[in-house]
């Protein structure tokens, strides 16, 4: 929720590679995620490409982008914090 708007998107998963990538989308909108090894660690890169068929949507896809920027910026983080935040401690 964002600003106290509600929304929520069907998304196609067109292409899983087990422990490699995952891709979402199709035509329009396109995004494919990709893990890697990384120094000991795993490396996850999102690459996503939106393409607008009609002219009102070309006009306001780059505000739209930096929005999904953020957005998906923010997710991220806060998927980060919760994987390295320290486990909790063992009660026994």
């Amino acid at each position: 929720m964002t600003k106290g708007v509600e929304a929520s998107t069907e998304l196609e998963v067109t292409e899983y590679v087990e422990n490699d990538r995952v891709r979402i989308g199709g035509a329009v909108w396109d995004t494919v995620f990709t893990v890697s090894p990384a120094a000991g660690r795993t490396e996850l890169t999102m690459t996503m490409d939106a393409r607008a068929l009609k002219w009102p949507a070309k006009l306001t896809l780059p505000v739209v982008m930096r929005m999904i920027r953020k957005a998906v910026i923010s997710g991220v983080d806060a998927v980060k914090a919760f994987c390295e935040r320290p486990a909790p401690a063992d009660p026994s």
